[in-house]
This record gives structure tokens, C-alpha cells and sequence, in this order.
């Protein structure tokens, strides 16, 4: 019969449990439970805690003290294992699933544990929604716990900011006012100053949507334009109407509004009006908004106002991270906002070197082609011309890449030091060498080659001729996909580099001034990148951002959802630890992807080792399928 442990050891364990995470947010009633119905069980150096057996186990283990190594037999990189930490509960999958075990779990050192029934740690499911969101979700619930200790370190930077992740759908709902197209333009004005609202939506006899007026337009369309008040609103309201669905997100919303140029969206339930939201609805608590960023760099003449627009792109970033946007939306909006900016330089260029943007397209490459841009961001961009003179003409145009270069350059956006930019003549092409160039690299290209290749193949438009590139990206795309050869040296490159973690799962660091760091681009989220990129070129995948990349691998290649789920969860936790490490004060400017591992908190460090075990297990899939 098992031992009362006394009071004091009970609060002891307690204690040490309140110390991790799911524990420090529990009731301590509930820890004391737990605590009370636990063993404690020594494990001595290389002494085996869990391992395989026919069996399902019979207790949940809590690692109080020491270091664990978990390894699985009998798979593609067995040799590698994964660190389990002090505070680490295992093992919750096998229990949850009521199976046995699938991994060894060896100490490193003297181990301690408590060793919970997993009847009393299931029951306190029900009564506990903290536990069992950990159990059910352990992965998740720290990447949560994580962002929200994130969130709140920035939050005095805008406690009155809204949350840009509400639905559409929560915000209070303000009543749309309607008129038929039939309407005056007299009472559409007239309606508009009696509600003080800047716009009219108007409707046919069936109540559908079929225009809007809104106060900027009355201006343009019908003050300047000298019109009659008694004309019908339907002459001049815009139409079709830009409309949004309830079930997105303000972030969508914003978004939307800013790459359309609107001030005003009609939300939908269905095909019902539900609602119209405007920027200030959105905005109204926030000092910079998406409208009023992307209004100053249309509005920008100079090299200058573009540069101060720059700066208002970094620092409305930093007002979103504060709210708690995650890294997906927020590199998205950054990429937006940079485009807008881009294309506003492009634009001016165009019209100081006497050039036509009928004449070219201007290329973003990289993560600026994925959509997926961070604050530390350096240039990969290129050019296609039209010309009957190729060797002619390319200097003007090289020149005009040139000053664009230079002038993204001094708003902050580094030339790049591999020199993919569009005013170096191996990157300022006519459509015809382009697409020699790329099966040049697919038929016959080096491993070297196609190292340096890679960042050209997430390409997208971003001024000039868009639809120059719909042929092309499908050309590169089916000629990639019918050559084996040129896949399979492209996972070998991919393999030679390797993820930050030693023989045993922990972190493998390098020591620069005073602390202990990982390049969290290189060693992270660039492998992440990489290994879609090559799932999609041979699945002939046409999508360009690395999530839905991975998704759709996912799903023709039959992959456990669990599986590329857990890749793109490791890929957003690091690209917000990238995110955060650049927004802090303290992050060196000149390797601003460099991570000091040694401040990250318990938390932060767990994830990051899970994280990076994920992409371990991305690297065992492409080596399985592409590189043998």
C-alpha cells in the first residue's frame, strides 16, 4: 500500500510543479491533487524512464529535475534524439491516444520524477480547462503561452488599440443605410448629412447590393463634375461594390481596404447586408493605421517622404505586434505595405528616366515574392523589358533599376550582398532570356547553380507587365516537376544544411560577445522555405508562401495532418521569435537574425526545440522521397 507523503513534501512538489507551465496557470487546489497522488521516482544516469513496451502506460510523468533524451527506433535519422527538460510531462500523446509508447526516453543525468495515475490526471480534465487544453493541445498551448508573454511585453505600446484578430462579426454592428439606385442624388446627399455617415449604399428592387456612394466621391463625380441633383445616384455610384464576409477577420479587412484603396466595406452574411465598417471605424484608437501608411507613400514625390514613409511601416508594425497579430498576418501586411512602397519608387523612377511600365516588370524574389517579409529585410528583386535590342537597351534600363536599388537602400531596405537586384546585368533580362535562364538551371544546372538559383523561384509581380509572368511561372513550373534529376540535387543542397540541434536534441549555439546564439533565419525559418519550396516544384504546386505550400503537399502527398501541421506551427513560432528579436531594442543591427537563446525564457526554449525537431522531421521527409 502506498505511503501518505507527508504535508510538507506535497507542498514541495506543488511547488516545483507551479514552477511550469500548464501548472502555473492551473488553481493550486488542482496542482495539489496531482501532487498528492504522485510517486516519486529516481532515475539514475543512462537508467531508461519510458520506453516501448506492449502495454499502454499507467502514469503521466512529470521530469522535476534532470534532463531526459527521447529517441524513436527503427526510423530515418533514429540517431538523432530530442532534449526533455526540467517541467516536461510525458508522455502525454501515448496517454491521450491510450496507446503504448513509441520512444525510448533515456537520462542524461540524475533524473527526478513524479509519476501521476492517469486516471486522477484524466479526471481532473473535467474540472480543469487549463489541463486539459494542455493535454489535448500541449504543442499549441505553448506556442500560446509564448505569445501572449510576447504580447503583453509590448502592450504598453497600445493598451487602446483594438485587436485587428476580432471577426468582423463581433464588432458592434452599425446599421448600413440604404437607398434605392432609383434615388436623387439630392436625397443620397441629403440622407448622408441627416446620419452623418459617409456613405450610401444603394439597392434594386430585390434589396441586393448594387452600388455605393460615399463622400469622397461626391466630390470628384459630382461637385467637380457640375451635375444636376435631380440625376438618379445610379450615374455615378461605384459599382460593382468591394464587399467583405462577417467571418473575416479586422485584419482583412484593413488589408483589403488598403490594397483597393477604399475607406468604406460592406460586410456580408451570406448574400444579406450585415453591416459597413470604414477606416475610422477601425482605427480610430491607433496613431498610424494601414490607410494612413499606405495614403503617405501614395502621396510621396520625394526620396524623402518615401523614406519617413518607410519609417511609419516599422513602426505600425510594432503598434500590430502589440495587439498580438501573429507572424503569418503581420509578415503578410509588412509585405503589402513594402510593395506599396516599391511599386511608389518604381513609379517615380518610370517617370525620371522617360520609361513606360508597358515596357517591363519589376520582380520580387525571396520573401517579398512569398509575401512573407520581416522588419530586417534586404533586397532580392529583378526585371524583364521588352526590346527588339536587347544589348541596346538594357543600360537604360539598368540604369533606372540602379537608382531604384540605391533609393530602397536609403529607406532602410539593404542592397543585397549576393547581388540578386534588378540593376545587375544577370538579373535585368527580356521575357526570352528569363525563360532560357530558368531551364538552364532546371536541364543542366550545378548544385552550385541551384544553390544561388533558389530565391529566383519565388517570383511575383509587383509593377509593370503582371501578366508577362502567368506563362512563364506555369513553364517553370511543369519543367521542374518533369526533371528528377533537377529535384533531387536541389533536396541534396537542401540537406547539407542542418538544423541547430546536437546528438541529444538540445541547442546547438555559437558563442558571439557575451551570449550564446542561433541565426534563426538560416538555421530556421530558411529550411522551413527551402524544403516547400522543393515539395511544391515537384508536385507542380503553383501557390508561392511557404504555409500553403506545406499545406498542399501535405494534402497530395497524403502526409498525417498532424505532421505538416506541425511544420507550419514550427515555421510561424519562428518567424514570431525572428519578429520579436528584431523589434526589441537590443537586437544588433548588423545581424539582426541572430538570437540570444541564453535570455529566452523555459518556455520560449521548449518551443523552439520543438520547433526545430519539427523541421528535422521536414529534412527525414524530403531525404525519404527526393534524395536517395
Amino acid at each position: 500500500m502506498k505511503s501518505q507523503p507527508s504535508s510538507q513534501l506535497i507542498d514541495h512538489w506543488t511547488d516545483s510543479m507551479a514552477a511550469h507551465l500548464p501548472f502555473a496557470r492551473m488553481h493550486r487546489s488542482d496542482v495539489q491533487q496531482l501532487a498528492r497522488a504522485a510517486t516519486e521516482r529516481y532515475v539514475p544516469p543512462d537508467g531508461v524512464l519510458l520506453e516501448p513496451q506492449a502495454s499502454v502506460p499507467t502514469g503521466l510523468i512529470f521530469l522535476r529535475q534532470g534532463v531526459a533524451v527521447r529517441r524513436r527506433p527503427g526510423v530515418a535519422g533514429s540517431q538523432a534524439g530530442f532534449e526533455v527538460e526540467t517541467g516536461s510531462l510525458l508522455p502525454v500523446a501515448a496517454l491521450m491516444a491510450q496507446r503504448p509508447v513509441t520512444s525510448t526516453y533515456t537520462a542524461m543525468g540524475d533524473c527526478f520524477c513524479l509519476v501521476i495515475p492517469w486516471p486522477v490526471a484524466r479526471d481532473l480534465m473535467a474540472r480543469s480547462p487549463v489541463w486539459a487544453d494542455f493535454l489535448n493541445q500541449r504543442m499549441l498551448a505553448l506556442v500560446e503561452a509564448s505569445r501572449q508573454r510576447w504580447q503583453q511585453e509590448l502592450q504598453w505600446q497600445a493598451q487602446q488599440q483594438q485587436n485587428l484578430e476580432a471577426r468582423l462579426d463581433e464588432l458592434p454592428a452599425r446599421q448600413p443605410v440604404t437607398l434605392p439606385t432609383s434615388a436623387t442624388l439630392r436625397e443620397v446627399l441629403s440622407l448622408m448629412h441627416a446620419q452623418q455617415v459617409g456613405s450610401v449604399l444603394l439597392t434594386d428592387p430585390a434589396d441586393r447590393l448594387c452600388g455605393i456612394l460615399t463622400r469622397h466621391d461626391v466630390l470628384g463625380r459630382v461637385a467637380l463634375a457640375d451635375l444636376s441633383l435631380d440625376q438618379p445616384v445610379s450615374d455615378v455610384m461605384s459599382q460593382p461594390v468591394l464587399t467583405i464576409d462577417a467571418g473575416c477577420s479586422v485584419f482583412d479587412a484593413a488589408l483589403m481596404m488598403s490594397r483597393h484603396r477604399v475607406r468604406h466595406l460592406p460586410v456580408l452574411i451570406g448574400d444579406r447586408l450585415h453591416s459597413v465598417v470604414s477606416e475610422r471605424d477601425l482605427f480610430a484608437q491607433q496613431n498610424h493605421s494601414i490607410k494612413h501608411v499606405s495614403g503617405a507613400i501614395a502621396q510621396a514625390e520625394t526620396l524623402q517622404q518615401l523614406q519617413l514613409a518607410a519609417r511609419q511601416i516599422r513602426q505600425f508594425t510594432a503598434h500590430l505586434m502589440a495587439q498580438g497579430l501573429q507572424s503569418r498576418p503581420l509578415t503578410r501586411l509588412i509585405s503589402q505595405l513594402n510593395d506599396n512602397l516599391t511599386a511608389r519608387l518604381i513609379e517615380l523612377e518610370l517617370k525620371r528616366h522617360g520609361l513606360s511600365s508597358n515596357q517591363m516588370c519589376w520582380l520580387a524574389l525571396g520573401s517579398e515574392g512569398r509575401g512573407e517579409q520581416t522588419i530586417a529585410t534586404d533586397q532580392d528583386n529583378a526585371l524583364i523589358y521588352e526590346s527588339n535590342d536587347p544589348e541596346g537597351d538594357q543600360p537604360s534600363w539598368l540604369a533606372f533599376a540602379k537608382d531604384v536599388n540605391l533609393a530602397l537602400d536609403a529607406c532602410g531596405y539593404p542592397l543585397c550582398s549576393g547581388g540578386v537586384m534588378a540593376s545587375n546585368p544577370p538579373c535585368c533580362l527580356t521575357l526570352h532570356q528569363w525563360k532560357k535562364r530558368f531551364a538552364l538551371w532546371i536541364d543542366q544546372g550545378s548544385p552550385q547553380d541551384l544553390l544561388k538559383a533558389s530565391v529566383f523561384f519565388d517570383f511575383r509581380a509587383l509593377a509593370g507587365r503582371a501578366d508577362w509572368l502567368d506563362q512563364l511561372a506555369v513553364d517553370v513550373r511543369q519543367q521542374a516537376m518533369n526533371t528528377p534529376r533537377f529535384i533531387k540535387q536541389w533536396a541534396d543542397n537542401h540537406l547539407h544544411m542542418s538544423v541547430p540541434l546536437n546528438w541529444h536534441g538540445g541547442l546547438e549555439t555559437r558563442r558571439e560577445d557575451e551570449h550564446e546564439v542561433i541565426d534563426i533565419k538560416i538555421s530556421g525559418t530558411a529550411l522551413v522555405v527551402d524544403a516547400a519550396r522543393i515539395l511544391a516544384f515537384a508536385q507542380g504546386i503553383s501557390a508561392v508562401s511557404t504555409v500553403e505550400r506545406l499545406e498542399q503537399a501535405g494534402v497530395l502527398l497524403g502526409i498525417p495532418t498532424d505532421e505538416y501541421r506541425g511544420w507550419i506551427t514550427a515555421f510561424d513560432f519562428l518567424q514570431s521569435l525572428r519578429l520579436r528579436h528584431q523589434m526589441s531594442p537590443t537586437a544588433h543591427t548588423g545581424k539582426p537574425n541572430w538570437v540570444p537563446v541564453d535570455t529566452l525564457d523555459q518556455v520560449d526554449r521548449r518551443v523552439l526545440k520543438a520547433s526545430l525537431a519539427a523541421v528535422r522531421t521536414l529534412q527525414q521527409r524530403l531525404s525519404l522521397d527526393y534524395a536517395r
